[in-house]
């Protein structure tokens, strides 16, 4: 008959070490996984949604929200791929100043991933009420067009714009402008498409807010006096005498051909004596002026011109 084998009783010692090696091992695993893990902060942009219709915020952009997190190294590579945002809820707000909690459980994270701290803990809105308005739209411009030219107007298209904003901003502006129109030198007109100037928490109803902008540049048109002008007389070989000897007279045109005339050539005035016998004649003064120019007013009008005898 054979004898049953008989397996030996652990010993109080030895179960001593069994349980002692237990925890040692345990401890260096939680060693190692503590180890393994980092911490780190982000930002997640916040997207407000909800907002109840008829109502807008006012005041600076929402702000990121700044996350302290803990994982293992590996997951928190993957972070900046995930493209992270907050989703502010705005169902439930008024006109007024709102401090809105945030809540860690509206940010999803991998798995793994656990959060340390969040900062801010409220995000503060400014709520208005939202209204409607048509503005005409009104073209700005910077800079000077050339020497001698000018801005003779401006149009835009089209001419007026839907917008919406809160009620404390929009109520209150009666026109829209657009980005400058960079004038700087110009001497012709110009058609450029750009951009509205909107202020902060405006904007366009079902448009794209570009304008077509035209700059109408035209040449100065100025007024001039110019006194003194020697009156000569032209076509005769006889002596003659001219009472009033000089004449003044008012000029208008384009700027730069008004300042040539003055400057270079000047303006000559004479009486036409062509075929005039000697004698005594009454006379109006023959007065050339360059293309584009205009005589506005002359004196004297009348001159008396003798004719002597050779």
């Amino acid at each position: 008959m054979t004898n049953p084998i008989r397996l030996p009783i652990l010993s109080s010692q030895n179960f001593k070490w069994l349980i002692l090696s237990f925890l040692i091992g345990t401890g260096v695993f939680l060693l190692w996984s503590v180890s393994s893990l980092q911490e780190t902060d982000i930002l997640i942009p916040v997207v407000s949604a909800g907002i109840p219709e008829g109502l807008t915020i006012t005041g600076t952009p929402l702000k990121d929200i700044e996350v302290s997190i803990r994982g293992p190294k590996s997951v928190l590579k993957t972070l900046p791929d995930l493209k992270l945002q907050y989703l502010l809820d705005l169902s439930g707000i008024d006109i007024g100043l709102e401090s809105i909690p945030i809540k860690k459980e509206r940010i999803t994270l991998p798995e793994g991933i656990s959060i340390v701290r969040v900062n801010p803990i409220f995000l503060t809105v400014r709520v208005e009420k939202e209204i409607k308005k048509e503005l005409p739209v009104k073209i700005a411009y910077s800079g000077k067009p050339a020497a001698g030219f000018t801005v003779a107007g401006a149009l835009a298209k089209p001419f007026s714009m839907n917008l919406r904003g809160p009620e404390n901003i929009l109520d209150s502006i009666e026109e829209i402008l657009t980005k400058p129109v960079d004038i700087k030198g110009l001497s012709a007109s110009l058609k450029k498409e750009i951009a509205l100037d909107l202020p902060e928490n405006i904007e366009v109803v079902a448009h794209s807010g570009i304008i077509l902008a035209e700059v109408v540049i035209e040449e100065k048109i100025v007024t001039k006096n110019l006194t003194g002008i020697i009156v000569t007389g032209k076509g005769t070989t006889y002596d003659y005498s001219i009472k009033p000897s000089v004449i003044d007279i008012e000029v208008k045109g384009p700027e730069n051909i008004i300042e040539k005339l003055v400057k270079e050539t000047g303006v000559k005035v004479y009486v036409d004596l062509k075929d005039l016998n000697p004698g005594i004649y009454i006379r109006r003064a023959t007065i050339p002026l360059p293309v584009k120019t205009t005589l506005i007013r002359v004196k004297p009008e009348i001159f008396t011109v003798k004719i002597d005898a050779l």
